[in-house]
C-alpha cells in the first residue's frame, strides 16, 4: 500500500459517497462522520475535516481504527491551528493494537507528503521509532503465537494406526480441541495440513459424526493457513453439532480445490485418515464448504457422491471446478446450497441460471437464496445460523 492516508481515502469511498447536505443535518451516525470527514480532506478543506473526525471520536475515541486515525491525523497536520490533534492521534496510533501494517507501510508514511508539517518538530522521529518498536513486538508476538499453536495443536494429534490396530477397530482415547495433522501427498513433497475439532465428551465407545469443512480463498492464498492461530474464528467450529468431529484441510494456490485433481483426491485421503484415528458414525461425514470450497463440495457431490453421505455449498461458483459437469448431482444424497442475492462476485442471476438448468436432473440439490450478506454472508450476523441449520438438517438424516 502506498499510504495509510490512501488506505484511509479507500475505507470512506467503500462507506459511499459523501452526502454534504445530509452532513449538515442534526443526528449523524459514526460511519456518516467518518464519510463526511473523508470527503472533506479529499475536498482539500482539512480544518473542516478536523472538525468532524473530533465530533466522530468525542464519544469514544476507541473506536478508531488505525486508517481512521491517520486520516484524522492528516487532517490536523494540514490544518495549523489543530497540530497538537494530529499527535494525540497518531499517539493514538501507535498504541492500536493489532496494527494492520508492516514495517514498509511504515517507511512509506514517514515519507508522505501530507505529514511534512509534522516532520520539522522534535517529536516525529521519537514517533517513527515508538511505531517501530510497536511494529517489532506485535510481529514478535505473532511468531509466539504460532509457535504455541502450533505446540498445543500437535500436541492432540494421535499417532498413526498401526495395520493390526486397525483390524482389531480399536480407537484411542483423544483430547477435546484442535489437533493439528499433515498429510503426505502421493509421488509429490508436498504434506497437506489439516485440523481435526475434537468434541468435549468424545469417547471412542461411540461413533461421532464427521463435518469435513472446504475453507474459500484458496486461489488467493500463496501459503497454507495452519501456522495462524485466527482460524479458530472460523464459523464452521461454532456451527458444527457439538458432539461432531470437524475436519478442516488447508488449501493454497499451488496446491488447491480449484484445478489441482491432486488437492480433490487428498481430501478423500484426509478423511480415511480420521477414520483410521478416530470413531466415526458409519454412515460417513459431510462435506461442505465456503466460495472455492462450496464449489468443490459440487464437484464431489457430482464426480465422487460415495466419498459423502451429504453436501452443503456457501456462495460456490455458477460452474464446477477442474470443467466437470453437473451429471446427476449427488445421486441420491442431499445437496444444500445458500448464495445470496447481492453476491458481487458469484452473481445470484448467474448462480440462478445455472441452478436453473440443471435441477430437473438432480432433485436432490436446494437452492437456498440468503437475502443479503455478500459473497461473505457466512462472516455476517445470521451466517453461523445459517449454516448451523444447514447441517442439522444433513446429520439428523444419518
Amino acid at each position: 500500500m502506498k499510504s495509510l492516508y490512501l488506505s484511509f481515502m479507500t475505507y470512506a469511498l467503500l462507506l459511499g459517497n459523501a452526502d454534504i447536505a445530509r452532513a449538515q443535518t442534526t443526528a449523524f451516525t459514526y460511519e456518516q462522520l467518518m464519510e463526511q470527514g473523508g470527503a472533506q480532506l479529499q475536498a482539500q478543506n482539512p480544518c473542516e475535516a478536523v472538525a468532524t473526525f473530533q465530533h466522530a471520536f468525542a464519544p469514544d475515541s476507541t473506536r478508531a481504527n488505525e486508517f481512521e486515525l491517520f486520516g484524522a491525523a492528516t487532517a490536523a497536520a494540514k490544518c495549523p491551528a489543530r497540530r497538537a490533534l494530529a499527535w494525540r492521534w497518531l499517539g493514538q496510533l501507535s498504541r492500536h493494537r493489532p496494527l494492520r501494517m508492516t514495517a514498509q507501510d511504515l517507511d512509506n508514511v514517514s515519507q508522505d507528503p501530507a505529514l511534512a508539517s509534522l516532520k520539522t518538530e522534535a517529536a516525529w522521529p521519537r514517533w517513527v521509532a515508538a511505531m517501530r518498536r510497536a511494529l517489532a513486538e506485535q510481529e514478535a508476538a505473532v511468531r509466539a503465537a504460532q509457535v504455541r499453536w502450533r505446540r498445543e495443536t500437535q500436541a492432540r494429534a494421535l499417532s498413526t494406526p498401526t495395520s493390526q490396530g486397525r483390524k482389531r477397530t480399536r480407537w484411542a482415547t483423544a483430547q477435546p480441541g484442535l489437533a493439528l495433522y499433515f498429510s503426505s501427498v502421493p509421488n509429490d513433497t508436498v504434506r497437506m495440513p489439516y485440523l481435526v475439532r475434537v468434541p468435549a465428551g468424545y469417547s471412542p465407545a461411540r461413533p461421532a459424526p464427521v463435518v469435513v469443512y472446504l475453507h474459500g480463498g484458496v486461489a488467493n492464498t500463496s501459503q497454507f493457513g495452519h501456522n495462524d492461530p485466527e482460524v479458530v474464528n472460523e464459523p464452521i467450529f461454532a456451527a458444527a453439532p457439538p458432539n461432531a468431529l470437524v475436519v478442516y484441510p488447508f488449501g493454497r494456490q499451488t496446491f488447491g480445490w480449484v484445478d489441482q485433481p491432486a488437492a480433490f483426491a487428498q481430501i478423500e485421503a484426509i478423511v480415511r485418515e480420521v477414520q483410521a484415528r478416530y470413531r466415526t458414525a458409519p454412515r460417513g461425514p459431510v462435506l461442505g464448504g465456503m466460495s472455492n470450497g462450496g464449489s468443490a463440495a459440487l464437484w464431489f457431490a457430482s464426480q465422487r457422491p460415495d466419498s459423502f453421505s451429504g453436501f452443503y455449498a456457501l456462495s460456490p461458483a455458477p460452474n464446477l471446478p477442474l470443467g466437470a459437469s453437473i451429471g446427476r448431482l449427488g445421486q441420491g444424497k442431499t445437496c444444500l446450497q445458500f448464495s445470496a442475492q447481492d453476491d458481487t462476485l458469484y452473481p445470484y442471476s448467474a448462480v440462478q441460471a445455472f441452478y436453473a438448468a440443471n435441477q430437473r436432473q438432480t432433485p436432490e440439490w436446494k437452492l437456498q437464496t440468503v437475502p443479503t450478506g455478500g459473497h461473505s454472508f457466512l462472516y455476517g450476523p445470521d451466517g453461523i445460523m445459517i449454516l448451523q441449520q444447514a447441517l442439522t438438517r444433513l446429520l439428523t438424516k444419518l
